[in-house]
């Protein structure tokens, strides 16, 4: 069969238009469709920040001073108690873009490598040969139905995750839509600080309220950011319990961005028979933050990488994508798994009280873990003592070390099971029984 082109990829924000670029770069024939124009692409917030090292790790354009995507670089990020005491210190540089135009600059990034973009094109369905197996896409445009065939889709949609969501059962990859029970309701305020003195040199947060205060692209201002499951309503409840307990600036409320991004594990596996699910579709965001730009891109470079293999001796069975899943689940997934179980326990079980003693003792929100550093086993120990330390004195409650030791134990399960994670489709049946049986004792945040 003759292919109008060897990739079509769902959705031209950063993943779409980074995965789109990784393998044009490669040589491969990329169609990307976007149901927005050209005018809308990467609208949802703003400001996004992206640490000044990743832009190098992954091959990205920087913006510099000057440019329509620049907004800011600041150095220092602290994180602190729900009383806003024991500051937890790391000096990473984080450069501030404005994601329209950054995501423009990705779209045209895509374009030179040699892909395609067609805007104002919505994903309708898949198409499929005699086999059942993907072999195309169907949109839709103002000029009405269109359909190419590929060898190769991918869902880079976000959220709304429209391709993913198209499969049929058993195809490979879970079908089920990103629910209101999967997401953080996130809401920024923006805001001009009225003293001088208090206007920003760095970041900070509080993760007892999922709250934050960042830069913004008017250095007299700032993000006040807070994120919430279930609902708006929600977000806006937490921010009044933030304001009670942390002092802030006097401001000038100028505006107010809403939207949400996922916050659940990352699907288990990413790819069917000439497929790939990326992206927020694929629910690849950060567990401390909800950050899903780079946290991506390390799915999407493991993927190309596999995929180039795949095209190349002309069979992208799920079979032979399936090392995509491998290397992610046990590395990055693994990871996330240990992190996103022991915050979600914690954060769950623990009151304002028990958080101040869990910063003041370095337990669980430590420098070393807050800036991404292994922990060892003597890390481990040295909390252990703290934690009874604090029990036998009374200052945790035992709810909140049933919940953090519930959280480490569980995490480290996942952690371990996610590091064995099989390596061809033939285990993954057993595995998964065994992954779901564990993410369903830990719960999800809005449980």
């Amino acid at each position: 069969m003759d292919y109008d082109f060897d990739i079509v990829i769902i959705g031209a924000a950063t993943s779409g238009s980074y995965f789109a670029h990784l393998m044009a770069k490669k040589g491969y024939k990329v169609k990307v469709i976007e149901k927005l124009g050209r005018s809308k692409v990467g609208t949802r917030f703003d400001i996004v920040h992206m640490l000044k090292d990743d832009f190098g790790k992954f091959g990205l354009p920087m913006p510099k001073e000057g440019d329509k995507d620049y907004a800011f670089v600041f150095t220092g990020v602290q994180t602190l108690s729900p009383y806003n005491n024991y500051p937890k210190k790391t000096n990473e540089t984080v450069v501030g873009m404005h994601l329209h135009e950054y995501t423009v600059r990705l779209n045209d990034m895509a374009i030179e490598s040699g892909a395609e973009i067609e805007y104002n094109a919505e994903f309708t369905d898949f198409i499929y040969n005699d086999s059942g197996k993907i072999c195309g896409v169907a949109y839709t445009t103002a000029e009405g139905a269109k359909s190419v065939t590929c060898r190769l889709a991918v869902d880079c949609s976000g959220v709304s995750a429209v391709g993913r969501t198209k499969l049929p059962a058993g195809y490979g990859v879970d079908n089920s839509p990103i629910t209101d029970k999967d997401v953080f309701f996130v809401v920024l305020r923006y805001v001009l600080y009225s003293n001088p003195n208090d206007y920003l040199k760095g970041s900070k947060g509080w993760p007892s309220y999922k709250s934050w205060e960042a830069p913004q692209a008017d250095p007299r201002g700032a993000i006040l950011g807070i994120g919430a499951s279930l609902s708006f309503e929600q977000a806006e409840a937490g921010f009044e319990d933030f304001q009670k307990s942390v002092p802030l600036p006097e401001y000038t409320l100028t505006r107010i961005e809403k939207g949400v991004t996922p916050y659940i594990q990352s699907l288990y596996s990413f790819v069917g028979d000439g497929f790939i699910a990326s992206g927020d579709a694929a629910c690849l965001t950060k567990p401390n933050n909800g950050e899903g730009i780079t946290s991506a891109m390390v799915q999407m470079v493991i993927a190309a990488e596999v995929a180039d293999k795949a095209l190349k001796a002309n069979d992208v069975s799920a079979k032979n994508l399936w090392d995509i899943n491998v290397r992610y689940n046990r590395g990055q997934g693994a990871d996330f798994a240990l992190v996103r179980t022991t915050l979600i326990k914690t954060v769950k079980g623990a009151s304002k009280e028990d958080f101040e003693y869990f910063f003041k003792k370095d337990i669980i929100f430590s420098e070393k873990m807050i800036g991404g550093l292994k922990i060892g086993l003597a890390d481990m120990v040295l909390m252990g003592v703290r934690l009874i330390a604090g029990a036998v004195t009374g200052k945790i409650s035992s709810k909140a070390i049933i919940s953090l030791v519930s959280g480490l134990v569980l995490g480290v399960r996942l952690l371990n099971l996610y590091k064995k994670f099989p390596q061809n489709p033939d285990g993954f049946a057993s595995w998964k029984t065994k992954a779901d049986k564990l993410w369903n004792k830990v719960g999800k945040m809005s449980d």
